[in-house]
């Protein structure tokens, strides 16, 4: 090993910043121990703290984005030494650290290099965002939100604590006090809310005469972010004021919605069977007293409770007090709740509902989730030169695929057919594949690139989208290298930037993104006919697509909104949730009522539930972006969650 920039790992050798970091790299977890057999990490002193490295033998402290920059900022040039030196192939870009990035990737908005280089000599950044001082974009709205989204953490500057104090108090305009020296931007306000400038890290106000917000969002009351309207009193707090979660006592009764349950005074409901009880239920004791004496007199269609306010009449659950305030109506879970009620299908009935699923599915005990039979499913995912498999059951991670270390696996997917993976590899311009039965490997195709790529299992062809020629193109998964390229233009001319591509092959079509001057999701026939626009509004940098036929949704995360939206397959019943942690989306699959992403900035794998995208929960991170991810269902000729409905006539290209 380097000695003084690498250190023994086993049989091989990893990088000394990798030492007592957090995160097992060594097998025998030598690098994180303290003691005679590790590196003694309990005795490691924290001089640069987490942002920076420790050029050796000095209290010299740089951030990592300055190793293998091109520029000694160590004195005894330690940054760089041991970095990559092989040149990049025709049509691609060097970065300042020597990635290679495909040439096209310069100048488009998002740090494709991992550095920023790609992106800090171009243009100012687009509206909505800020420039980090190493130089990539990232979003205003993740400024001073306690995490080093710029690498240098220029985003997090000291003066964050002041802007935490100050939330909600704005100085200046009509209404909200005496104007001081801090600067407004806007006047008058209805909204008005303190921001840190990310160059100088000073306070400031900003001031907007109305928080704009999607129509499927709405405000908080500070005007600083937007929630979902399935998040307005669902008992969680989504506003950082709490505002979402407030007033929803008067939801408790009030006709048209459904309720057994009694408003307290300091703004909780309460079981309508426990009012006037003589017991104390409300904190504040509003349950109790009042005219809790007078008898249920009332022609009520279900119930009749006292009240502290006199006698009401109630509904059994599953039913809605109606605008009369005495007959109750049926609630329609299926259409209320929406996905939020079952996973695949819903069945109403007269006050409740039931879910279903589909072959291959089995309902969980709660009722609402559908699980899939058979052996564990399963999660691939590019990292860096590897692919790893994660189980969605046991959280066991296994290397599947690895590959020489100056290559990047990008793209990929899974043949559920003859077992085998196919991925894009960007340092030799092919699509390669391997069998993980015989642990056969080759070369589909050369000469090509690709942004995504996508196997037809049921007509055994391959398709790909080529964003800087503007192209679809296939070609037969059976097909082997003979020196010439063999695939068909499936798609070509009027494509604005095709990025991602999701199949079904059971119906023989095609979906796949455009982020262009004009963002779109498409949807063709696999020979490139009958094509038209699924959706074109509301749309940013849709980069990641995923299908969940049991639900005949799409699924799309938009890196330039920081979105998480889905669609039926016919583009109606859109709906968009605004999630701050989308940033960098690569490739997304759903299953089980989760939906999974690859995020690059964060060098993580994610989930959310589908329906809500709540209960985040980051799976796998490692050093390295990842990149290509699919869910498929192991031993079976059947995609995770994806339905058998649907003709199998096929329009295939014919190469």
């Amino acid at each position: 090993c380097a000695a003084s920039r690498q250190a023994a790992c086993g049989a091989t050798c990893i990088p000394i910043p990798w030492l007592c970091d957090g995160e097992q790299q060594c097998p025998d977890g030598t690098d994180e121990q303290c003691g005679e057999a590790g590196y003694k990490c309990c005795s490691v002193p924290s001089v640069c703290g987490a942002k920076k490295v420790q050029c050796p033998g000095t209290h010299h402290c740089i951030p990592h984005w300055e190793l293998c920059d091109r520029h000694q900022d160590c004195e005894d040039g330690w940054d760089e030494e041991g970095c990559p030196q092989q040149p990049c192939l025709p049509g691609q870009w060097q970065c300042r650290n020597r990635v290679c990035i495909v040439a096209e990737w310069k100048c488009n908005g998002i740090d494709d290099c991992g550095d920023s280089s790609d992106e800090d000599v171009c243009a100012p950044c687009p509206p909505g965002m800020v420039r980090c001082d190493e130089g990539k974009c990232i979003l205003e709205s993740l400024m001073c939100n306690d995490e080093d989204d710029c690498l240098d953490g220029t985003d997090e500057p000291s003066t964050c604590g002041e802007l935490h104090v100050a939330a909600g108090h704005c100085p200046c305009g009509r209404g909200w006090g005496e104007a001081q020296s801090i600067p407004c931007h806007v006047t008058p306000p209805m909204f008005c809310s303190a921001r840190v400038d990310i160059r100088s890290g000073d306070l400031y106000w900003l001031a907007f005469l109305h928080l704009s917000c999607p129509r499927t969002h709405v405000p908080c009351r500070d005007g600083t972010e937007c929630v979902a309207q399935e998040y307005m009193c669902d008992g969680e707090k989504d506003c950082a004021d709490g505002s979402d979660e407030d007033g929803c006592a008067q939801l408790c009764n009030t006709p048209g919605r459904s309720h057994s349950s009694y408003p307290c005074g300091l703004g909780t409901c309460l079981n309508a069977s426990l009012v006037c009880n003589s017991r104390h239920d409300c904190a504040d004791g509003s349950d109790e007293g009042g005219n809790c004496s007078v008898p249920c007199q009332r022609s009520c269609a279900h119930l009749c409770y006292p009240s502290p306010q006199g006698p009401r009449c109630w509904c059994d659950p599953g039913y809605r007090l109606a605008e009369d305030g005495l007959s109750c109506m049926d609630i329609d879970e299926c259409v209320g709740q929406g996905e939020g009620a079952c996973t695949q299908t819903c069945l109403n009935a007269p006050g409740s509902y039931s879910c279903g699923c589909l072959p291959g599915y089995l309902l969980e005990p709660n009722s609402h989730v559908c699980k899939l039979t058979g052996p564990e499913p399963m999660l691939l995912v590019a990292v860096q030169s590897e692919v790893l498999s994660y189980g969605l059951r046991s959280g066991r991670e296994e290397v599947l695929l690895a590959t020489d270390k100056d290559r990047v696996v990008f793209s990929l997917d899974y043949d559920l057919v003859e077992r085998k993976v196919f991925w894009m590899d960007l340092a030799t311009e092919s699509i390669r594949w391997q069998d993980f039965d015989l642990g056969k490997k080759g070369t589909l195709v050369k000469g090509v690139r690709s942004d995504c790529l996508a196997v037809d299992w049921l007509g055994r062809n391959l398709y790909w989208t080529d964003g800087a020629a503007g192209q679809v193109l296939a070609t037969r998964l059976g097909a082997a290298w003979r020196g010439i390229p063999e695939y068909t233009v499936v798609m070509d001319g009027d494509l604005d930037q095709p990025h991602s591509l999701v199949l079904q092959p059971l119906a023989g079509l095609l979906y796949w993104s455009e982020v262009g001057s004009h963002p779109r999701l498409m949807e063709a026939t696999m020979d490139g006919s009958q094509r038209h626009v699924l959706l074109a509004q509301g749309l940013g940098w849709p980069t990641a697509l995923a299908l969940d036929l049991p639900t005949w949704r799409i699924f799309w995360l938009d890196e330039k909104l920081g979105s998480v939206g889905s669609a039926r397959l016919d583009g109606t019943s859109v709906k968009v949730l605004q999630l701050s942690w989308v940033r960098s989306p690569f490739a997304a699959a759903v299953c089980e009522g989760q939906l999974y992403w690859s995020e690059r900035k964060a060098w993580s794998v994610q989930r959310v539930d589908k329906a809500s995208g709540k209960n985040r929960t980051v799976l796998v991170k490692r050093h390295g972006q990842p990149h290509g991810l699919q869910v498929p269902t192991w031993g079976s000729p059947k995609p995770c969650c994806t339905s058998s409905a649907g003709t199998p006539t096929l329009h295939s290209p014919a190469v």
